[in-house]
C-alpha cells in the first residue's frame, strides 16, 4: 500500500528540517541574522543547600561522618546551557532544539560527565518526547529495573514513584544489569521550588573512586556484589514484578531471568524472588577509566528501615524488596555501609529544578539520587529516559 500524500509531505518535511538546520544557521550568521542557538551560561545558579546529616528518611544520615549539607554545583559540574537570546526558545521546533542538544552532548559530555539545559519550551511529557526524539540518541528500556516507576510514553518514564519525603540514595542507573545505559536524561515538568527540596543530587564518581577506602574497593572487586529482589504480585502491591518486568506472563519473565543468568523462585503468595552477583566496578566503555559502578547502598535493605512505607516492619533485612551483600552472601558491615554513603554524598552536588530543565548524565562518570521533598510539598514531576550509548 502506497503512503498517502500527507504522510509523504510530513516525512519529507522532517528529513529536510533535519538536513537543513546545520546549513541554515551558518547561512543566517553570514547574512548578519541572529540564529537561535544554545550557549554556555557564565554564572552558576544560586542554591539553598539541602540538609543531609540527620535528615529524616535519608538512609545513613545518622552516621558521625555524614556531610552536613549538599554541595552547591561547581563550575562545569554540570555545564549549563541555554538559548542565547531571550525569546529564542519558541523560534524552533523542539526536535530542532533536540538536535542542538545532541551536538553539545557529543562535544561536551565526556569532559564533565553532566550537562544541564535550561530555558527550553518544555511543558509536557509530549514536549519532552519530541526533544528526546530530536536528539537521535538510541533509547534503552527499563525491563528488569528494581524501582517504582511508570512508563509514560514510548521512551519516557516517571523518574521514581517512591513517597516524595523519602530520599533515594546515590547510585548509577541499572548498574547491576549486563548492559547498563550509558546516558541518563531527566526533564523537569513540575518543580517543587527553591524551598521545596526534591533536588536530584549529581555525584562525581571519579571523586567517589578516589575517596573510597582502597581495601573495600578491592573486596568489591574480587567478591562482587549480590543483588536480591523480593517483588510482590500486583494483587498485593503497586510495586510488583509485572510492572518491573513489563510483563504479566510468567514464562516470559522466566526466559528474561534465565537469559540474564539470574537465579529465581516463585513464592506461595505469587511474589517473585531472584538474585545474582555482578561486578561493583566497571570500566568506562569509551575512556577505559575504572569507576565505582553499582547500587550497593541504594538497593541495600537498610534503606527500608527509614522508608515511610516499610520502616515499621520487623522483617529481616534480606526480606525487603531489595537487598545487597557480597557476592558470596556475606553482609556488608555497618561501618562499610556508612563509609560508602559518606563518600558518595561528600561528592554530590545540588541545584534547584526549573520547569523545562533537561539534565543529561554520563551514567559511568556521574551518579545521582533524589532528595526528599520538604513537608507540605505534594507535587514534583521529573521524567526520565535512558540510552544505550
Amino acid at each position: 500500500m502506497l503512503p498517502s500524500a500527507p504522510a509523504i509531505l510530513k516525512s519529507t518535511s522532517q528529513a529536510l528540517s533535519r538536513a537543513a538546520r546545520p546549513l541554515l544557521v551558518p547561512r543566517a550568521r553570514a547574512l548578519g541574522l541572529a540564529a537561535p542557538e544554545l550557549v554556555q551560561a557564565d554564572n552558576l545558579p544560586k542554591y539553598n543547600a539541602a540538609k543531609l546529616a540527620g535528615r529524616p528518611f535519608l538512609p545513613g544520615s545518622d552516621s558521625k561522618g555524614f556531610p552536613a549539607t549538599l554541595n552547591p554545583i561547581r563550575v562545569d559540574f554540570p555545564a549549563v546551557f541555554h538559548p542565547k537570546a531571550p525569546g529564542d526558545a519558541d523560534k524552533l521546533p523542539l526536535e530542532e532544539w533536540g538536535a542542538m542538544v545532541r551536538e553539545i552532548v557529543d562535544r561536551e559530555l565526556s569532559k564533565t560527565g553532566v550537562l544541564l539545559f535550561r530555558g527550553l519550551p518544555i511543558r509536557t511529557r509530549e514536549d519532552y518526547a519530541r526533544l528526546f526524539n530530536g536528539t537521535g540518541l538510541p533509547p534503552r528500556d527499563y525491563v528488569g529495573h528494581a524501582g517504582r516507576r511508570e512508563q509514560l510514553d514510548t521512551n519516557v518514564y516517571s523518574s521514581n514513584d517512591d513517597p516524595l519525603e523519602f530520599t533515594i540514595d546515590i547510585h548509577t542507573e541499572l548498574s547491576f544489569m549486563p548492559a547498563p545505559p550509558q546516558k541518563v536524561i531527566f526533564c523537569c515538568l513540575k518543580s517543587p521550588g527553591e524551598h521545596g527540596g526534591g533536588e536530584t543530587p549529581i555525584t562525581d564518581m571519579r571523586g567517589v573512586m578516589r575517596d573510597m577506602d582502597s581495601s573495600l574497593v578491592e573486596r568489591v572487586r574480587t567478591r562482587q556484589i549480590r543483588y536480591v529482589r523480593n517483588i510482590a504480585d500486583k494483587s498485593r502491591s503497586g510495586w510488583n514484578w509485572q510492572t518491573n518486568m513489563h510483563s504479566e506472563d510468567r514464562e516470559e519473565v522466566e526466559r528474561f531471568l534465565t537469559d540474564k543468568g539470574f537465579s529465581y523462585r516463585w513464592n506461595a503468595d505469587d511474589s517473585l524472588s531472584y538474585w545474582f552477583s555482578t561486578d561493583g566496578l566497571s570500566e568506562h566503555p569509551r575512556s577505559g577509566e575504572t569507576y565505582w559502578f553499582n547500587q550497593l547502598t541504594e538497593h541495600n535493605g537498610s534503606c527500608f528501615k527509614v522508608h515511610p512505607e516499610f520502616m515499621n516492619q520487623t522483617k529481616d533485612i534480606s526480606e525487603f524488596p531489595r537487598h545487597t551483600s557480597y557476592g558470596d552472601g556475606e553482609e556488608f558491615s555497618e561501618e562499610d555501609m556508612a563509609h560508602v554513603r559518606e563518600v558518595q554524598w561528600k561528592n554530590s552536588y545540588g541545584f534547584h529544578w526549573r520547569q523545562g530543565d533537561v539534565l543529561v548524565m554520563d551514567n559511568f562518570m556521574v551518579g545521582h539520587g533524589r532528595m526528599g521533598c520538604n513537608p507540605g510539598v505534594t507535587d514534583r514531576k521529573i521524567i526520565a529516559s535512558i540510552t544505550k550509548n
